[in-house]
């Protein structure tokens, strides 16, 4: 969610406007007014320098950005739910759990706060236990637990393991999918209702994990998991098959065709989430990108996460549009691009 900064914090300002629904703490309207802001509430009135303000939390009475993103995510999975679209049983990573209450095989170790599919581990069989509890004890133990390590501001940090794996770990189930590939499915959406883009995300399987971390060295290297990878984004090495072009190979007609795209289910998949975007524009944004998974063996789909941050470098290739990863990400934090990208999609 976007940084929620106070009233007295609001710069002065020559007349930069600021894009926000009526809905919107009226206080935080009158506010923007006497500092000089010129207010829009028509997304077609906003420029490329539009500063965008999103989100009903005061509205809402939540007293902190964490219990506003519960009921977020509550209201969109509900939506979702109703339409037949769930998401995987999921609960929070424990150690306790871990050596007592003994997860049920084969599940899923994710760090919800990584992106591009690090730290994320398939727990397979009862071997993966076992070199998982090993690489939790090695990160616990006296001489690893306080980590020194020097800062870019070479200020010394410490890292408290235990709480690093139970404050951003959690356990989800295993979604089996139709082919030996690492497979999701990225559908980028806007708050006017368009889909903008729409992708199967493959990667080829057995390739290698990220090792940035000290918990991916030892799941990699000193405590192997038998699945190396289960990561389908194209940051891990992954490809995406574009949804809706005129040609594809034969390898791509077989991939989506296992997935049951261009079917009717993957019609109402896709209609859920435009729906759901449009309903949900105040908390979203903007653009917002829905990940997605299908289950082979129970034929639906499973909503994985959705992203009010997402990397749009694909869509702008497919667009034509001038896109740099570096300097060009568009991100809630960064509505610049992502307004001048709207409007260049609406001119064409």
């Amino acid at each position: 969610m976007e940084k929620i900064i106070s009233y007295g914090e609001l710069p002065f300002t020559d007349g930069q406007s600021v894009y926000m629904r009526m809905e919107t703490d009226p206080k935080l309207y009158i506010n923007l007014i006497s500092k000089g802001y010129k207010v829009v509430n028509n997304i077609y009135d906003a420029d490329a320098s539009t500063i965008f303000i999103t989100g009903r939390r005061q509205l809402l009475g939540c007293k902190n950005a964490e219990e506003y993103k519960e009921i977020v995510d509550k209201t969109i999975q509900s939506f979702l739910l109703k339409k037949g679209i769930a998401k995987p049983s999921t609960m929070k990573f424990s150690l306790d759990d871990l050596l007592n209450y003994r997860y049920q095989l084969p599940f899923v170790l994710k760090n919800e706060h990584r992106n591009g599919g690090k730290e994320k581990f398939l727990i397979a069989n009862e071997q993966d236990y076992e070199n998982l509890i090993n690489a939790c004890n090695c990160l616990l133990d006296k001489n690893l637990m306080y980590l020194t390590s020097l800062g870019s501001n070479n200020a010394a940090c410490q890292v408290n393991y235990g709480e690093y794996l139970e404050d951003n770990f959690f356990v989800q189930e295993y979604i089996p999918t139709p082919s030996d590939y690492n497979t999701t499915v990225r559908l980028l959406t806007s708050s006017s209702n368009d889909l903008l883009y729409g992708a199967l995300k493959y990667n080829e399987p057995g390739t290698c994990m990220d090792n940035s971390t000290l918990l991916e060295y030892l799941l990699r290297d000193v405590y192997p998991l038998t699945n190396k990878s289960i990561v389908s984004n194209t940051l891990s090495g992954g490809e995406n098959i574009l949804i809706g072009e005129a040609n594809y190979s034969e390898f791509e007609k077989g991939l989506l065709a296992s997935h049951g795209i261009r079917n009717e289910q993957f019609d109402e998949l896709v209609s859920s989430t435009q729906a759901v975007h449009e309903m949900c524009h105040s908390e979203l944004g903007l653009l917002c990108g829905f990940d997605f998974i299908y289950d082979i063996n129970r034929q639906k789909w499973f909503l994985l996460e959705y992203h009010s941050k997402p990397m749009v470098g694909d869509y702008s290739k497919r667009q034509g549009l001038a896109y740099n990863n570096k300097e060009d990400r568009l991100t809630a934090d960064g509505r610049v691009r992502a307004t001048a990208l709207s409007l260049t999609l609406k001119k064409r």
